[in-house]
């Protein structure tokens, strides 16, 4: 049965007392799911309480409510467990002919009034019938046309149940059935029966939100912020923090309505302990809310990392129904994409001594406040150690060690035995308790160490879990919390040889129990014996010396160890980055360089660490290249110059070092870092980080936290390091400086202790150059200001008096403003934009073409040199006015050619590889306006000129081609290197249409001889095809024949990914040519090459899944005739072809089923109707659903096949996906469900077949859910 469904029957089983909890806890469910408070509903709680007929009241106060169960907002429920026939039915309602008051109350509030009987099982008759019985019992009240009846039986009952997991969750506790570990709301904390268990919040406890940047709150001010953040995240949220600090009881409070206001929705909440092994996994639970689409918060206690980071991921892809919060001790860092991670942190022992004095009142204040100090204020420890003391008994005597002593007593005795056997236990950070088939016991190398067998310390383990000093996680264990596991364990380090315990742990066939070795040693950085090891293992030849080369898990040890011996693996990083294959290591698919960079950036978190790391990370960003979803070292050394959330509290005066390193004029290849340094320098917020992450038992946080006067202190640090840089000679170091600190102003000017600073920064930079983007950033801050109705007018007055001092005043300074800069709007740079006007974006644009067609013509006039405008004369960034200002300079210049020369000379200078070739079409235009013959004498040299000839057709004057602009264009077609891409113009711009047709052809025919000409012959026809609206557009059967023959071309080619542009394009010119007769011989020749294709791909052909889709259904017999016609292992690869070769949606679903059937009728051979189904869209998603119905036209099929089992075969070999995630078994079962349909099928031929096929599917089915659940078994329940 599915994880949330019920049989109605089981229903049976429920009290008359449960089945009005049951009816309640429905109310407060679907109350909560209209948004509403579960406070709304109220009932008894006894079924012996005096209710006057009203078992259940919902009182929601709005004037409607539909939900589907509930229909008023005011409605009385009336739980029955017996039948209620009409006679029943009067009886209730109007005893003594009178009808109940409370029901004419309710009808006099147009409210509700609902029976549910939970032995009826109607049918439509008979529920009409009960229906009827009480619209006859009041039928006579004055107000009976607004009353709404209605009558609920156990089918309706067990229908409303499976809309709410959390309510079935608690139905299946009640009747013993099902899903064990899992729960509703409830005492997730597990308090002893009868103790009380309100929240503590005193001082004590710190929580820190993300939303918070790191600010530490207390419990009372956390519980608000945590739900919002719940409420209103995409991510999972992870509630991390020491075993002991009270992380479930808080998580709890969340939607304890007495807690603060607006608390979470506790009928949402489903929850478990994955120590508690639940069934259904976690991952089969999430997997089922997701498929069904359910509202849910799903609480995951004691919950690994990898199992968050597998279900995180879910959670933040699909969407905001579901809202999952995990809990574990494990302070991991979490990928931010997929995470919100909150910290709870034990800062003092008052929850702790207020939890014992409530748990133990026995105990005495004096003792309760001495415990909870020596256990630093973790609540789990001191109830551990609170147990083991007597009535009347003083601690104030007991030295710490004997306290913790107490820990391991037996009747006021020590018990040496216990100790030393936790002490083993607690070498690693977990165990198997199990012995392995291989007959290896981690319990027997660990009492190996002390002369103890696997079955001596088994016996060990109930003592210690009895003292709640032992977790368990299916067959694995650990002692927990870390407080006590680490002091065990420093005790028998100190017990040991070093040489003991490497040869125990590093002994061939260990790794596991060799990891988890090294995660407790990382948790014991003070420890003498924990360094010496670790230093060991660092050495070039030790066992984690060669970093480069690490696997996975010694990676991990790595990572564990790090914390322990920073300074010993600072060198050896260093030695490695310093080895002489550093810089010809590949790096693109190597997780090592990872590793590095995250160890770097955690010990970057000291101060005293922080230059080393730093110079580390340059040296690696030095080498690297940025690489897409790779750790970049580049990142973190920016994000070390963010004020907030920077991973490290190295000092602004460190910082700063850091920045100039990489601004200093010697180190050219430092400079883009360098800006983007000084650009976090100066960012504001909202700020990302890294967030924190687990480094041993080091503190870690996200950073320093300046206050207001070290952030205004930092600000102007980095203000004037922006100005000195961009005052600086290098051009292009200055203007990255200038454009940062441009784009910063806005939110820098929101402090008002930076006004004076921005002002006098804005002044030195305009003195030494025209401060161009300051100009424009002040006039976008000016344009968003004015708004501002509060806005306060002396910023208004400062801004405005700098925007006229900025305001460029020569024309140099005004082209580069108006012509060569990037990243404007126009409400910037156009004095006259109407903010109301309806077409004031158009209208901007057209002043400041016009405007920079002016520029040009007062340039050409003036004595400036073209090289007075570089660098971005010719910039491959986006500066849309470059070709009005050429227009304007060639119709301004007295002798165009010398200007022209200039341009060319230019050209010359420019060294990068990628430029903008706006302002010679510009000239060329102004230059045709004036004096075409020239312009024909210049385009000419562009034909020979080795950069303007890349670009010839597009710097043509924006007319008409004429032949002899052909003719030119056409000239470079034998020149080698020449990109055919930019002749597709002749084959669909209007500007070309009148050129003579046989001209064309001849272009498309030349194309076909060029590398990738096939491919602008596609591009321009699929150009010319896109949107076509008449016939003019669609290009002659002459042009469609060369279309269909670069087709063939580009498909028989061997590069793969061509990207769906080209797909895009090749279907338009495909579907036009196979529509036309007169290429009937070319069609042949397509099918040839697309088979060809096939077969040299395996069957993988997504490149081209458009075109092969508008293929089949266009010539659907012939391509059919040829998928079937060759070898068997051909025919192999077809199959997988058809079925998920060129994307999700198989390969014939296009086709029409009727023509499909008559070829299959008409075909040779009779296994084709084995065949096709494989290309056949089966399985058909139920939208509001998460079932599976299969296709109307798969059924037809099936039906018209001779031999139906033979289809049905194939439709059964169709239920496993060609790909998948998440459960395969739940795939199988909605396939199967579907499947099942055709059991009824009136055919006997068909049902008979489909009744054997299901039961060897269900058989299946059963199989892989059991693996599954193991799998998830051994995934989700593991300590590391």
């Amino acid at each position: 049965m599915a994880i949330f469904d019920i049989d109605k029957d089981e229903l049976l089983g429920l009290s008359d007392t449960l089945l009005e909890e049951l009816i309640a806890r429905l109310a407060e469910a679907e109350v909560a799911a209209c948004g509403h408070s579960p406070a709304r509903v109220r009932w008894s709680g006894s079924i012996n309480t005096p209710d006057g007929g009203v078992d259940v009241h919902v009182q929601v106060p709005v004037d409607q409510l539909h939900s589907g169960y509930i229909e008023r907002p005011d409605t009385v429920f009336q739980a029955k467990k017996h039948k209620m026939r009409r006679a029943d039915i009067l009886r209730e309602m109007a005893s003594s002919g009178d009808l109940s008051p409370m029901i004419s109350e309710q009808a006099a509030k147009g409210g509700s009034y609902i029976i549910v009987s939970l032995n009826e099982d109607c049918s439509p008759s008979m529920l009409a019938e009960r229906v009827g019985a009480m619209e006859e019992a009041v039928r006579h009240d004055h107000c009976q046309a607004d009353l709404h009846l209605a009558f609920y039986d156990r089918a309706k009952l067990a229908q409303w149940i499976r809309q709410h997991p959390s309510v079935m969750l608690w139905v299946n506790r009640i009747l013993g059935r099902g899903y064990s570990g899992w729960q509703p709301y409830g005492a997730w904390s597990c308090p002893p029966e009868g103790a009380e268990d309100t929240l503590i919040t005193s001082s004590g406890i710190t929580i820190s939100l993300p939303s918070e940047q790191g600010r530490h709150l207390s419990i009372q001010n956390a519980i608000g912020p945590i739900r919002q953040l719940i409420r209103t995240t995409r991510k999972a949220v992870r509630i991390t923090g020491l075993s002991g600090v009270g992380k479930t009881r808080i998580v709890q409070s969340l939607f304890e309505e007495s807690i603060g206001t607006d608390a979470l929705d506790r009928t949402l909440a489903v929850y478990a302990d994955t120590g508690d092994d639940p069934n259904p996994s976690a991952a089969a639970m999430l997997e089922r809310l997701i498929a069904d689409q359910r509202s849910a918060i799903m609480v995951l206690d004691n919950c690994p990392p990898e199992l968050h980071a597998s279900l995180a991921a879910k959670v933040t892809s699909h969407g905001s129904r579901i809202k999952l919060i995990t809990v574990e001790y494990d302070i991991r860092e979490d990928k931010p994409q997929t995470t919100e991670v909150i910290h709870i942190e034990a800062v003092g022992p008052e929850v702790a001594e207020k939890l014992l004095l409530r748990r133990f009142p026995g105990i005495g204040q004096l003792n309760a406040r001495r415990i909870a100090q020596f256990a630093d204020g973790n609540a789990r420890v001191s109830l551990a150690i609170a147990e083991r003391v007597e009535e009347g008994e003083s601690l104030a005597v007991l030295s710490d060690a004997q306290l913790f002593d107490r820990l391991f007593e037996q009747r006021r005795e020590p018990d040496e035995g216990l100790r030393e056997q936790a002490e083993l236990l607690s070498l690693v950070y977990s165990f198997s308790s199990d012995v392995s088939e291989a007959g290896d016991s981690e319990l027997g190398i660990l009492g190996s160490l002390a002369g103890y067998s696997h079955h001596q310390l088994y016996r060990t383990l109930k003592k210690l879990t009895d003292r709640h000093i032992l977790q368990a996680r299916s067959h694995w264990r650990a002692i927990l919390p870390h407080a006590i596991a680490n002091r065990l364990a420093a005790s028998a380090l100190d017990s040991f040889p070093v040489a003991c315990l490497r040869s125990a742990f590093e002994a061939p066939g260990r790794d596991r129990l060799l990891m988890s070795f090294a995660h407790r040693l990382g948790l014991l950085h003070d420890h003498p014996v924990a360094k010496a090891i670790s230093a060991a293992w660092l050495q070039s030849e030790g066992l984690l010396g060669n970093l480069l080369g690490l696997g996975d898990e010694p990676a991990r040890m790595l990572e564990y160890i790090a914390p322990v011996v920073p300074d010993v693996l600072l060198n050896r990083i260093d030695e490695v980055l310093r080895s002489s294959d550093f810089k010809s290591r590949e790096r693109q698919y190597d997780p090592r360089w990872s590793t590095i960079i995250n160890l770097l950036q955690v010990l970057a978190w000291e101060a005293s660490y922080f230059d080393r790391c730093a110079s580390l990370l340059l040296h690696i960003a030095d080498n690297e290249t940025d690489r897409p979803g790779q750790q970049n070292a580049r990142e973190i050394l920016t994000l070390f110059c963010q004020p907030y959330l920077s991973g490290t509290h190295a000092s602004l005066e460190q910082r700063i070092t850091l920045l100039e390193k990489c601004l200093s004029p010697g180190m050219p290849q430092r400079r883009a870092l360098g800006l983007r340094m000084l650009s976090a320098g100066l960012s504001g917020s909202p700020w990302t980080g890294s967030g924190i992450c687990e480094f041993g038992a080091r503190p870690r946080d996200y950073g320093a936290e300046p206050d207001y006067e070290a952030l205004m202190t930092w600000r102007r640090a980095f203000i004037a390091i922006a100005v000195r840089v961009g005052n600086a000679s290098e051009s292009h170091l200055a203007g990255g400086a200038r454009t940062i600190l441009a784009n910063s102003l806005s939110g820098l000017w929101r402090d008002k202790k930076m006004g004076s600073v921005l002002v006098d920064a804005a002044r030195t930079l305009h003195a030494r150059l025209p401060w161009g983007e300051g100009w424009k950033a002040i006039r976008t801050r000016l344009h968003f200001l004015r708004k501002d109705p509060q806005v306060s007018p002396l910023l208004l007055d400062t801004l405005d008096a700098l925007e006229k001092e900025l305001r460029p005043n020569d024309l140099l300074s005004a082209i580069r403003l108006y012509v060569l800069s990037k990243g404007h709007h126009n409400w910037v740079l156009d004095d006259e934009f109407n903010r109301h006007g309806h077409d004031r974006y158009a209208e901007a644009e057209q002043r400041l073409k016009a405007r920079a067609e002016q520029l040009g013509s007062e340039f050409a006039a003036s004595r400036l040199c073209l090289s007075d405008l570089r660098p971005n004369l010719f910039s491959s960034e986006w500066m849309p006015y470059r070709s009005a200002f050429g227009q304007g300079l060639a119709q301004g210049a007295v002798d165009p050619r010398e200007h022209w020369h200039s341009l060319l000379s230019e050209l010359e200078q420019e060294e990068t590889e990628n430029k903008d070739f706006s302002v010679f079409l510009g000239f060329i235009v102004g230059v045709d306006r004036i004096n075409e013959p020239l312009a024909h004498e210049f385009l000419d040299q562009c034909a020979v000129h080795p950069s303007l000839s890349r670009v010839l057709v597009k710097i043509h004057p924006q007319r008409d081609f004429t032949e002899t602009d052909l003719n030119r264009c056409m000239s470079l077609l034998d020149k080698p290197n020449i990109r055919p891409f930019m002749f597709d113009t002749f084959l669909w711009d209007k500007k070309c249409r009148h050129l003579p047709a046989s001209r064309v052809l001849e272009l498309a025919e030349r194309l076909l001889t060029l590398e990738s000409g096939e491919e602008a012959i596609l591009n321009g026809l699929g150009m010319r095809l896109h949107g076509k609206k008449t016939s003019e557009d669609m290009p002659g059967p002459e042009l469609l024949h060369i279309g269909l023959r670069a087709a063939i071309q580009v498909i028989q080619k061997e590069t793969d990914l061509r990207g769906n542009l080209v797909d895009d394009f090749m279907e338009s010119v495909v579907a036009a040519a196979l529509q036309s007769d007169d290429h009937d011989g070319l069609k042949h020749q397509w099918l040839d090459a697309v088979f060809s294709a096939i077969d040299r791909h395996y069957g993988y052909m997504h490149d081209y899944r458009k075109t092969i889709e508008t293929t089949v259904a266009l010539i659907p017999e012939a391509f059919l005739s040829r998928l079937f016609a060759d070898s068997e292992n051909q025919r192999v690869m077809r199959l997988f072809f058809m079925r998920g070769g060129i994307g999700d949606i198989p390969l014939l679903s296009g086709v029409d089923i009727e023509t499909l059937i008559r070829w299959c009728a008409c075909s040779d051979d009779p296994g084709v109707w084995a065949y096709v189904p494989q290309g056949l869209q089966l399985w058909v998603s139920v939208s509001d659903s998460s079932g599976t119905v299969l296709n109307k036209n798969a059924v037809k099929f099936l039906e018209a096949a001779p031999d139906p089992f033979v289809v049905l075969e194939s439709f059964a070999d169709l239920t496993s996906p060609t790909s998948w995630s998440g459960s395969l078994a739940n795939i199988w079962q909605s396939r199967a469900d579907a499947f099942s349909e055709l059991i009824e099928h009136p055919r006997n031929d068909i049902s008979d077949a489909a009744k054997n096929i299901h039961e060897s599917l269900m058989l299946m089915i059963e199989r892989q859910r059991s693996r599954e659940q193991q799998e998830d078994r051994r995934g989700e329940q593991r300590f590391e």
